[in-house]
């Protein structure tokens, strides 16, 4: 277990885990595999009381908020089929948002797919603050981080085009949704996008490149890294613009 304060603008990400050869968090790619329950401590309300998240991928419930042993909220159901989770101040307001990757079918899209939830904190109790019906493409995986330190956090995704090739979208949060920023050119297959630290990397079988906003304009690269060890990597630069 974790012991941590969330800082503003903080982000804790919670995965379904397996040992990638680099040291990398995966997530496991079968719905069907076993999946045990993640549980981080952390202030969610900037009170300076420590409550426990518990994160269990496709369970019901899949989010539990326990407070000194004692359980404040639940919620999720399990044929939403929760893949992924970052705890995070979006609105940077001192309260904490859970957003949440599912697999779920909605009232305008019939078929299961891929999408997010955001539910606000209280301090007491949690609630359904965006519950999306889908992103620009069809999705594949997420992730949110401060790319600048002057800006908001950002949401980028791992999305399909119409010729099922995946890119790198980044969004903003604008309140009540995402608003597309900018997007990559195709990437390799399989990818994935890792937070690493403060750094977000999009992780595919070529390469590793990490995702960055050089300066406060929406101005937006990927830039190849290498690792320097292949245990315990660290990280070194190698600019592609």
């Amino acid at each position: 277990m974790r012991n941590a304060v969330i800082p503003k603008g903080g982000v804790f990400t919670f995965e379904a885990l397996l040992n990638h050869p680099a040291g990398i968090p995966a997530r496991a790619p079968n719905p069907s595999s076993v999946v045990t329950t993640q549980a981080f401590e952390l202030d969610l309300d900037s009170d300076g009381i420590i409550e426990t998240v518990q994160f269990t991928p496709r369970g019901e419930p899949f989010l539990r908020v326990y407070r000194a042993g004692r359980l404040l909220w639940q919620w999720g159901k399990a044929h939403w089929q929760a893949w992924k989770a970052q705890v995070i101040d979006l609105d940077e307001d001192g309260y904490a948002e859970f957003v949440v990757g599912v697999n779920r079918r909605t009232r305008w899209y019939p078929d299961p797919q891929n999408t997010i939830h955001i539910y606000g904190w209280t301090g007491q109790y949690g609630y359904a603050k965006w519950l999306g019906s889908r992103l620009g493409s069809p999705l594949k995986d997420f992730a949110l981080a401060r790319l600048h330190p002057s800006q908001p956090i950002r949401l980028a995704t791992l999305e399909r085009n119409r010729q099922n090739q995946p890119f790198v979208r980044v969004y903003r949060w604008s309140g009540f949704g995402f608003v597309a920023l900018w997007q990559s050119e195709p990437v390799g297959e399989p990818a994935r996008l890792e937070l690493r630290n403060d750094t977000l990397y999009l992780v595919s079988r070529q390469c590793i490149r990490a995702l960055f906003q050089p300066d406060a304009r929406l101005n937006f690269t990927l830039e190849e890294v290498q690792r320097d060890a292949p245990a315990n990597e660290t990280f070194r630069s190698e600019s592609t613009r």
